[in-house]
């Protein structure tokens, strides 16, 4: 009777085994990556006006250059910002480039070429930029702070603080604005908004 049981026992498992072997099923995964324009130019600008689900808004290793227009207005001190009236600025615009080692952290420098009948460029600024990339959403707040050089008023140097909010409508094209105080060695202080393009390569 018990060796009957056990070859039954064993008859059961050898089929549940079987059974088993049978609904084996193979799970396959997708890793999509960025292509950057010198690995892939074809890649970079197809999909330059339209979003692949399955990409990051933003990357380590990204370079971003920027087209924007600007407007200066003098400050007092910092302590006065809120009393301070900026009706009374300069409009400009300007160019800039950045890098970020990770997705939240790179440098960047900027010119700033404003309408005031001075010279052609009246600022290079050089900063550390931390940005927070909020899920998948495409915005990406930040704060950034360093330092540059004035021509106009005066030649003197600067010190810098401020924040800002990017939008991507794709890993390579994106919209920002910012703002600033800057510090100045000689003048007055100023405030320094920004609002243009930018583009990840």
């Amino acid at each position: 009777m018990k060796l009957r049981l056990v070859m039954l026992g064993a008859a059961m498992l050898l089929t549940a085994n079987a059974g088993l072997a049978q609904t084996t099923t193979t799970t396959t995964t997708t890793t999509t990556t960025v292509s950057h324009v010198w690995e892939d130019p074809h890649g970079w600008w197809g999909y330059h006006w339209k979003r692949n689900p399955d990409m990051s808004f933003y990357n380590c290793n990204e370079l971003t250059m920027d087209f924007f227009g600007s407007y200066i207005a003098g400050e007092r001190r910092i302590e006065d910002i809120f009393k301070t009236n900026i009706r009374h600025g300069t409009w400009g615009g300007g160019v800039g480039a950045n890098y970020f080692f990770t997705r939240w952290l790179g440098i960047g420098g900027d010119v700033n070429i404003p309408a005031n009948g001075g010279p052609f460029v009246d600022s290079i600024n050089g900063n550390l930029i931390a940005r927070i990339p909020i899920a998948n959403t495409g915005l990406a707040p930040y704060i950034f702070g360093g330092g540059g050089r004035q021509t106009d008023p005066a030649w003197q140097w600067t010190g810098q603080a401020g924040t800002g909010l990017e939008f991507r409508f794709n890993p390579y094209t994106g919209i920002f604005a910012d703002t600033r105080y800057v510090w100045a060695d000689k003048t007055s202080d100023s405030i320094y908004f920004r609002a243009g393009l930018r583009f990840a390569f």
